[in-house]
């Protein structure tokens, strides 16, 4: 035990003398952790700004203008009265979007016929244009119902009746596991997993990319390299579970999303993910034979990590061969048993898998990195 806490105590001594590994595994946790949680912090978009022009000015327009303002998606920031005068405010990024309401509109739905309302949205931001999209769409829906029951009450029907056959049955819509429907809540809780893994295995990495270029051996002897390995690797992770603390615990008060405070599952979840993360990276080192190349192969690689674990593209619209290749990143699992514990209220129960696989990852790319070590050392 006490071999076991000098090993330690020395490994972190060799981490604080070492700025890239600091920059990464210090620096590189705070800033990402505290810059993803301002673009999400609003859930979702509200008020997207549009501009409406009115060819008709009945009104029936002018109700659907106000109707569409009070929408929580969309706000009418100007009524231009030509197409040139809203695509000038449009091309300079003031509105998002362009509703047109045409000429005879309350004239046409009097008359019992259909009338086009054009919508022009920029879909080089699909966030905002759902939110233009959605608008436009639930106060159509809802202004059409409320002609058609008033038709309906005008030939003698009464207004219960008039419901019925409008809307013969009631939609009651229930969201589960992100009531709001935000990105924050859905987004952020798996990016902190990525983030966590990733600046541990670029970090570890520099640092053996180091040692190779200086063709340090590892440990003095080669029947040490497993005990040094895991004494090393633990120092690590007890850095990043005390990042767990502060991330998993205390971000969710300041930055208030919601996060579970399931704690037993959660740590069950991460340990040994950032000790499969971490025997991952030392396994990965074998190819790294200066630091630059170490810094250079993690980052380019950290894109194609980010996008593996499914939750930012469906694993469904990803090759399987891929998929099967994506189980072997440690993240993986930490980010599907994130979404499990924090957006399902999941229990230990409910992780197990993923708790079990992390724990043969640990088993494997352990015995690998020793295997790397030692042939290695053998050479040095």
């Amino acid at each position: 035990m006490k071999n076991f806490l000098s090993v330690i105590k020395s490994e972190f001594n060799h981490f604080l003398h070492e700025p890239g590994a600091i920059l990464i595994m210090i620096v590189g946790v705070v800033v990402y952790s505290l810059f993803y949680a301002m673009p999400y912090s609003s859930e979702v978009v509200k008020n997207a700004p549009i501009a409406v022009i009115d060819f008709d000015r009945t009104n029936l327009s002018r109700e659907f203008t106000k109707n569409l303002n009070s929408t929580d998606y969309v706000e009418v920031i100007s009524t231009p009265t030509s197409m040139q005068e809203a695509q000038k405010d449009f091309y300079k990024f003031k509105t998002r979007g362009i509703v047109v309401i045409p000429k005879d509109f309350e004239k046409d739905i009097l008359r019992g016929r259909q009338s086009t309302i054009a919508l022009y949205a920029d879909t080089s931001y699909l966030i905002i244009y759902k939110a233009v999209y959605t608008g436009i769409i639930q106060t159509a829906v809802n202004m059409g119902a409320k002609i058609e029951i008033g038709k309906l009450m005008k030939s003698g029907i009464p207004k219960q009746l008039a419901l019925a056959i409008k809307q013969p049955f009631e939609f009651v819509q229930a969201p589960l596991y992100n009531a709001a429907g935000g990105y924050e809540t859905y987004v952020y809780p798996s990016i902190l997993v990525m983030i966590l893994h990733q600046t541990l295995v670029v970090g570890l990495g520099l640092m053996q990319g180091t040692r190779n270029e200086l063709r340090e051996n590892y440990c003095n002897k080669e029947k040490d390299i497993p005990f040094t390995l895991f004494a090393r690797c633990t120092t690590y992770v007890l850095l990043y579970f005390f990042y767990s603390l502060i991330i998993f615990l205390i971000f969710p008060a300041i930055f208030v999303y919601p996060m579970s405070y399931n704690i037993i599952p959660l740590f069950a979840l991460l340990i040994p993910m950032y000790y499969a993360a971490a025997f991952f990276s030392h396994t990965i080192s074998y190819f790294f034979k200066t630091r630059e190349s170490a810094l250079l192969i993690l980052v380019v690689t950290s894109l194609i990590f980010i996008f593996l674990p499914g939750f930012i593209w469906p694993k469904e619209s990803i090759p399987q061969w891929i998929n099967i290749l994506a189980e072997f990143i440690p993240a993986t699992s930490g980010v599907d048993g994130i979404i499990k514990i924090n957006q399902m209220g999941g229990t230990f129960w409910n992780i197990k898998y993923n708790f079990l696989w992390l724990i043969f990852l640990c088993v494997f790319y352990f015995v690998l990195s020793c295997k790397i070590m030692k042939s290695t050392f053998r050479k040095k």
